[in-house]
């Protein structure tokens, strides 16, 4: 039986999508034309709600929420940008779409023209600051080479020739304003004739301009990768909080709230009789106990994941295995001088959330305040944020502490790990990020390996690199890597990932791993590189150690594969030197 046709409808997109990639504040080609989709707080309805106690304190809501997008129930949206082009070539308008706009006809042919009811499409530029604002590209103000009262019609064409910015025409009907769009994605021709940022966010349509008054303006395409950039967090599903006590606390935590507040312990113990009754009343007061204990900084997080890992065996961690499973897999003896542990995840369960978005420049993973992001409404009473679960697989590697610590005091290891340490924290300072995780040698050395062994990971489990992510735990108490895939679409993946922890398969899987980054097709370019203040990047790129952005956490930041293996005049630097000639039989 097929569908009815719904004229409203302008498109598909997956729920998973919603949240990583065209969340609130993103552009989106869709069928008809180019939209954005609306803040939380003009979502009406959303599916099942998602529990998780440690991501729900550290963000201060109650639950999370997975994009409800259904045949007949779908998220709002906007059109932008406002101004389109005219498709007939003998006519060109240049136009805001607010101009003579009618409902029904958008919703049965998309944009069209004003003045001839031709099709129209979505301009090719917007204008975007680091403050999160984005708005239409100015297009009268470029015309006239500054403020102007006029108000005629304006035309954007092309004379043919190339395709390059500089045939594109736009003109005003006054017939003294004629531009090329040549330059108009340098950002210094705003700067320099004093236009400054509107404050728009088109995500809010119903919200006034933000004082901004941003002198350093961002022309861009509207497809570009650095309009938008979502600001992520994530946590690994891990006993006790997997457990059927926990996630029944979770159900009915703001209702138990409100019953302490109103009715101190005598309300406590109504919730309890109501809803808990199945469990011990020490094992409920001591899940409330922990539920209560606010999680200030995300490293908390990573840290109880990281124990649920290392004690993966405990009675603890066993009670439950719907959602968290693992098991060790011995290592040999060759591995034991650098790693500590392989475990074999079988089961495991993510719970990303969509906390904001910032524009320009990528967030940090682990910062806890980013000046410049713009967060997602999560108003009382039902505080909420966009949430998905993602079920699947994954192995976690242990870094032997002890043999890290004795490579970081290796004279020339430790003056770059410093030098890594002071770069990232002027990186960080310049971007407003507060309450920053210390980034040096050991966490480059962590990242880069992680990015190689994905980079093999792909070729020997069946998975696409962009399948597999990364997660690193790395401070004064963690040193390891999970590698991880999954799907928000199904329960579990294919098992292919959980099969590389065999000691015969995981032996094949770094000795490639090791052998390729010996070699990059831009040797000796690559590997003569230095630390660069911009992308923080030594040794590395796209050929050898950069996989896609949606794999990485750091965003192919902090990469360099001298600390890996040991490369002409960095043979020093190598962590795994010794690796290269006991299991790939290698000299050097």
């Amino acid at each position: 039986m097929s569908k009815r046709f719904n004229p409203n409808k302008i498109g598909d997109i997956r729920p998973n999508q919603l949240i990583t990639t065209f969340g609130p504040g993103a552009i989106l080609d869709a069928v008809k034309d180019s939209v954005t989709v609306l803040d939380t707080a003009y979502w009406k309805n959303t599916g099942t709600p998602i529990y998780d106690s440690r991501l729900a304190s550290y963000f201060g809501v109650d639950h999370f929420c997975p994009p409800r997008t259904s045949y007949d129930i779908d998220l709002p949206v906007v059109s932008f940008p406002n101004y389109h082009v005219c498709s007939n070539t003998k006519c060109n308008r240049l136009f805001d779409i607010h101009e003579k706009f009618n409902i029904d006809t958008y919703n049965r042919q998309g944009p069209t023209c004003p003045d001839c009811g031709f099709r129209a499409y979505p301009a090719r530029f917007v204008i975007a600051c680091k403050d999160g604002h984005l708005d239409d590209f100015p297009w009268r103000w470029w015309a006239h080479k500054g403020a102007t009262g006029c108000n005629k019609k304006l035309k954007l064409y092309s004379t043919g020739e190339t395709s390059t910015l500089a045939e594109m025409i736009v003109e005003c009907e006054c017939g003294k304003a004629r531009r090329s769009m040549s330059g108009a994605t340098d950002r210094l021709n705003f700067s320099e004739y004093g236009y400054t940022c509107t404050g728009h966010h088109p995500h809010k349509p119903n919200s006034h301009n933000e004082k901004c008054g941003c002198k350093d303006i961002f022309p861009s395409q509207r497809g570009a990768t650095n309009i938008y950039f979502p600001v992520l967090r994530s946590a690994i599903s891990i006993p006790p909080w997997t457990n059927p006590l926990y996630l029944l606390l979770d159900e009915h935590w703001l209702r138990l709230c409100e019953y302490e507040n109103d009715f101190g312990e005598t309300g406590v113990n109504k919730i309890y009789e109501n809803y808990f009754t199945s469990f011990p009343r020490d094992e409920f007061n001591t899940a409330v106990n922990n539920r209560k204990k606010k999680i200030k900084e995300f490293i908390e997080i990573k840290e109880m994941e990281y124990a649920a890992f290392t004690h993966h065996a405990d009675p603890t961690y066993k009670k439950d295995v719907k959602y968290f499973k693992a098991k060790e897999e011995l290592l040999p003896s060759y591995l034991e001088k650098y790693f500590s542990r392989l475990i074999m995840i079988e089961r495991l369960r993510e719970v990303m959330v969509l906390q904001g978005f910032m524009r320009i420049d990528p967030p940090e993973p682990e910062a806890d305040n980013l000046k410049n992001m713009i967060k997602l409404n999560t108003k009382k009473p039902d505080s909420w944020l966009p949430g998905v679960e993602i079920h699947g697989e994954g192995i976690f590697i242990e870094f032997n502490k002890d043999a890290v610590s004795k490579w970081l005091s290796i004279p020339a290891v430790k003056k770059i790990s410093s030098q890594y340490k002071e770069f990232f924290e002027r990186y960080s300072t310049s971007r407003g990020w507060e309450n920053m995780k210390e980034r040096n040698g050991e966490y480059v050395l962590l990242h880069t390996f992680a990015h190689l062994i994905i980079k093999e990971m792909s070729l020997q489990s069946g998975y696409s690199s962009t399948a597999i992510r990364e997660r690193i735990y790395s401070s004064s108490s963690m040193c390891g890597v999970l590698f991880y895939t999954g799907s928000s679409d199904k329960e579990g993946s294919l098992g292919g990932l959980v099969e590389l922890g065999e000691e015969s398969k995981f032996r094949k899987l770094i000795k490639a791993a090791i052998e390729n980054a010996l070699l990059c097709t831009t040797d000796p370019e690559c590997s003569n590189s230095h630390i660069d203040p911009d992308n923080l990047n030594g040794s590395a790129c796209h050929s050898c150690c950069m996989i896609a952005e949606t794999a990485c956490e750091n965003g192919n930041r902090l990469l360099d594969r001298s600390l890996i293996v040991p490369l002409d005049g960095k043979e020093e630097l190598s962590y795994f030197k010794d690796m290269v000639g006991e299991l790939c039989g290698i000299s050097l």
